[in-house]
């Protein structure tokens, strides 16, 4: 059995880390084992079948009943149980592999994709939060990213946008329970509000949220370069990070286009930097991802002003 450990977190991400976030994963078990050859073979095939399979859904906004339905399932255990676990979307930890430095690895626990991606987040929130005033995460189903933000800025007033109301319901009642100072807004990708305006000193985040707006993000990045937020934080699935001549990856790039995600969005904010609107701060990939997609690439961006 293998652990990953701080250092390991600091190669793939190029960055030392801080005496918080070495604390977080301190603190995270992060056990896995290496995978067989014939576990590799099963994963391959898997893969392979699935881009063939005319029966997986594409994202877009034909899905939004899915979405009520996934989040309604959440608020109502939460509702029984008032218990962080049950904010946890039901897609992670559901196969069992994971991806990570573009292999693939057998997690030890079921919440082990659950606590990388808090390493993740607790990293970028850190990096970027910490001295906004208000904080909107578009597109943020149960809420559960929101404690995070909450983590490493108490102060802040953290806002969650999704375009189910059954999203605002968790949040709402999340609040209630809780007093966490969050707040709950309806906001749809695909019908997008420009009348909803963003508080000063601002910080803006998308968590695997864009991916489900297919090709509509152009709207969306323009409403915000038009609101001018401090700083703009995409973790998302974007093929173009991915090295197409690695077979991992590209079969995740292929799962991408299987599934409709978010494309272009690097290319479209590298246009808006060369046209003199945007600044880009930060622009990787985490190499942490789900057995399907390593779907966890960094993109962050500010308004030039």
């Amino acid at each position: 059995m293998k652990r990953i450990t701080v250092e390991d977190f600091e190669l793939a991400f190029k960055d030392e880390l801080s005496p918080f976030v070495t604390q977080k994963i301190e603190s995270l078990n992060l056990a896995y084992h290496d995978v067989s050859v014939e576990q590799y073979n099963e994963i391959v095939f898997q893969l392979i079948k699935t881009l063939f399979d005319s029966n997986v859904k594409k994202a877009g906004k034909h899905r939004l009943n899915d979405w009520v339905r996934g989040w309604s399932e959440n608020h109502s255990e939460y509702s029984d149980s008032k218990e962080f676990s049950s904010l946890i979307p039901k897609y992670f930890g559901k196969l069992p592999f994971v991806r990570w430095k573009q292999k693939f690895i057998k997690p030890a626990y079921l919440e082990f994709e659950y606590d990388m991606v808090q390493v993740l987040q607790y990293w970028l929130f850190e990096k970027h939060f910490s001295n906004v005033t208000d904080v909107y995460e578009f597109g943020c189903g149960t809420g559960h990213n929101l404690f995070r933000v909450k983590d490493v800025n108490s102060h802040a007033t953290i806002h969650g946008l999704d375009w189910t109301t059954s999203s605002q319901k968790i949040i709402k009642d999340v609040n209630e329970e809780l007093n966490l100072n969050f707040k709950a807004h309806n906001f749809d990708f695909f019908n997008i509000n420009k009348d909803f305006e963003l508080r000063p000193n601002s910080g803006v985040y998308t968590f695997a949220a864009l991916e489900q707006a297919t090709n509509n993000y152009q709207e969306f990045i323009d409403y915000l370069v038009e609101q001018k937020p401090e700083i703009c934080v995409h973790i998302e699935p974007m093929g173009e990070y991915l090295d197409e001549d690695n077979l991992n990856d590209y079969l995740s790039i292929k799962y991408f286009e299987k599934r409709s995600y978010v494309d272009g969005l690097r290319d479209y904010l590298l246009q808006l930097e060369n046209d003199g609107l945007i600044e880009i701060v930060q622009d990787q990939r985490s190499y942490i991802g789900s057995m399907f997609v390593d779907g966890y690439s960094i993109l962050v961006w500010k308004v030039k002003k």
